[in-house]
């Protein structure tokens, strides 16, 4: 695995993101949303009730809004500061309220936090599944998350992929060179930008260009065009 594993392997400390992002939230929500939040918020920190996280996990959506989250310019920056390339400006208020909520039930049990979030990406509905993997970018038990995160990149449901794949820094930390090149590839064969793709350029290597070459071959033996940005990076620009 890369080197930077080794520096943020534990992920971001959940009492400075949660404020971070209850703070993100305070700018778009209503009264209403923020307050139901503060409340399941303190219910989780007070205690860890499994139940009613569930519960409140599922009234998300409803409580707070589907919208984006829309922090402005120096927020992004104070979340680059935070966490190094994590891209809050990419998620929805729904996402941000769900991240927020199981990030309140870490008890700095790295074990029973990840076996948590693989049972609520095995068990929520989609949107869910989404929150919960965009949240891999910040969650503490970065290590131990590892596999759901592999289990995500296979996954041909497109929003669970993406996910995992675009805009999240977790793969480029965690994902070994294997992983990490089937990631790629499969993001090209998908029709995805490989622009979204966090830390693209920093880990090219000779297998990956080799893949790539490939598979534009494939595509255009097919009659099928390969987006000009694929080829640049082929050729190393």
């Amino acid at each position: 695995m890369p080197a930077a594993e080794q520096q943020i392997s534990s992920g971001v400390d959940p009492a400075a993101v949660i404020p971070f992002l209850r703070r993100l939230l305070g700018r778009v929500l209503a009264p209403a949303g923020m307050q139901w939040l503060d409340q399941e918020l303190d219910r989780q920190r007070s205690g860890l009730d499994e139940r009613r996280l569930a519960i409140a996990l599922g009234l998300a959506t409803r409580k707070v809004g589907r919208m984006d989250l829309a922090p402005p310019p120096d927020e992004v920056a104070a979340a680059e500061r935070l966490r190094p390339r994590w891209q809050p400006q990419l998620w929805g208020t729904d996402e941000a309220a769900r991240v927020a909520l199981v990030l309140a039930t870490y008890r700095a049990d790295d074990k029973a936090f990840a076996a948590r979030i693989d049972r609520l990406c095995a068990t929520g509905e989609l949107t869910e599944q989404v929150a919960y993997l965009k949240g891999f970018a910040i969650f503490p038990a970065a290590g131990a998350l590892h596999d759901r995160a592999r289990e995500a990149v296979r996954s041909s449901i497109a929003p669970v992929f993406e996910a995992i794949a675009c805009g999240n820094p977790y793969p480029h930390d965690h994902f070994d060179e294997s992983a990490w090149n089937q990631m790629v590839v499969k993001c090209v064969f998908s029709g995805l930008p490989i622009a979204s793709i966090v830390g693209l350029r920093e880990r090219r290597n000779g297998e990956l260009i080799a893949m790539l070459r490939d598979l534009v071959s494939e595509r255009t033996a097919a009659g099928r065009a390969t987006p000009d940005e694929v080829h640049g990076f082929i050729a190393g620009g």
